[in-house]
């Protein structure tokens, strides 16, 4: 299954003051969102597991383009990840 990439948005913020002393250099924080085309919409799949074998390229590119966004490695002290799946109707 292929995911075709629809869109690549980086976020960042840089905070300042948020609950507690106001920083001089401030903390960033971001997020690296892919908007895919779902090729798995509209039918049954009783099967996605193969699916995730082609969003991991996707994955190792969003976390290159987001640290060089940041910077560079040194610094970040944590990540999470998500993923939201749903279907848009034409």
């Amino acid at each position: 299954m292929e995911f075709n990439i629809r869109k690549v948005i980086l976020l960042k913020e840089e905070i300042f003051h948020e609950n507690g002393p106001v920083q001089i250099i401030p903390r960033l924080r971001g997020a690296a969102i892919a908007i895919v085309a779902n090729p798995y919409a509209g039918k049954y799949h009783e099967d996605l597991q193969s699916g995730t074998e082609n969003l991991k390229e996707l994955g190792l590119m969003l976390t290159d383009r987001f640290i060089s966004s940041l910077g560079g490695i040194k610094g970040i002290d944590g990540y999470g990840k998500v993923a939201l799946v749903g279907e848009m109707e034409n």
